[in-house]
């Protein structure tokens, strides 16, 4: 039995379709099923069986939303992973996993989401070992059924994020080499999680905004002629991920910059000022919009961000709240 985290204003829906609603009614037109990379998500060691389960509940619960099927990396519980990607993608936990969930037919299904976010993969520095070679497989395997294959990358990690001139180097920056392979890349900016960046050289520098723009600009303008050197072919539609979670609401804790932590858990937010952090990824986008049309309003802000990046990824917990706050806070949101 799989259940449903998602709140509103502390009230948990009554049918998985009020949750589809409460989607809908703010604009969003599709969803992910994901859970911590996998770690939420039944594991038996039969992929095809696993797979099957998920895809099953999916169908028989949901019917109003289009939607993405998470390709679980982790095994339940654990940081231990399903299968050994060095190993191939042909005869892996992965393949199989994928067979399970194609053989429940859901029209409302659009395809899957690779669940592993770390930028490091398909690099010396990644330590789970997936390569292009992986990716490359499992991307056509999908595509010859006819379904789309997304990923929302982590360019941060532990307490500190990698710089944008750490993302120009295919040592560090796995989005290069297999964004190709994907048919939307939502780079995460973790800008509203994390307070210091890592460029080469420099480590532990503050994460400004004056860094969220260049990271904003880097998405628009570099990274999809970056994956398109790689990859000639590649037709990867490549936005970013805005960012925010219950510590945006006043009196709340969560994973924040501006969160004070004591032995791993949080104990004291600035709601105020995480409310702003999660605006700033607004003003980001129209202060790049700004530099590469060198318009400023009247046009509409919202117009000037469906622009840049009409297709967008949101992260913003389990609370639908947070959701109603930050727009209340920045309406482009």
């Amino acid at each position: 039995m799989y259940l449903s985290r998602m709140t509103l204003r502390g009230r948990v829906p009554t049918s998985y379709d009020e949750v589809a609603h409460w989607f809908k009614s703010r604009g969003f037109d599709r969803v992910v099923f994901l859970s911590g990379e996998g770690r939420g998500i039944n594991y038996t060691g039969n992929g095809y069986e696993d797979g099957r389960y998920l895809a099953l509940w999916i169908m028989s619960h949901i019917s109003s939303i289009k939607y993405y099927v998470t390709i679980p990396f982790s095994q339940y519980g654990s940081k231990k992973l399903r299968d050994d990607p060095s190993e191939g993608f042909a005869n892996s936990y992965w393949r199989d996993w994928i067979d399970g969930v194609l053989s429940v037919f859901d029209s409302n299904r659009l395809g899957f989401y690779w669940s592993y976010e770390s930028c490091l993969q398909a690099t010396p520095h990644d330590e789970a070992n997936v390569t292009e070679e992986f990716i490359r497989e499992m991307s056509r395997y999908i595509h010859n059924h006819n379904q789309e294959f997304i990923w929302i990358p982590a360019t941060g990690s532990g307490s500190s994020v990698r710089g944008v001139s750490y993302l120009n180097d295919p040592d560090y920056d796995g989005i290069l080499t297999i964004g190709g392979y994907f048919d939307y890349v939502f780079v995460q900016p973790n800008y509203y999680e994390y307070s210091k960046v890592d460029e080469e050289g420099n480590p532990h520098l503050p994460y400004t905004y004056e860094k969220l723009v260049e990271m904003v600009r880097w998405v628009y303008e570099e990274l999809p002629k970056k994956i398109r050197e790689h990859n000639p072919n590649a037709k990867t539609t490549v936005s970013i991920e805005m960012e925010a979670d219950r510590a945006v609401l006043l009196g709340q804790c969560g994973h924040c910059a501006d969160c004070e932590y004591k032995n791993n858990k949080c104990v004291q937010c600035n709601n105020e000022k995480c409310r702003e952090r999660a605006c700033q990824y607004v003003w980001a986008i129209l202060e790049v919009y700004s530099e590469v049309f060198n318009r400023r309003p009247p046009i509409p802000p919202d117009r000037a961000i469906d622009t840049l990046f009409p297709d967008r990824a949101y992260y913003f917990g389990t609370d639908f709240t947070v959701i109603d706050k930050v727009r209340e806070t920045c309406p482009e949101w």
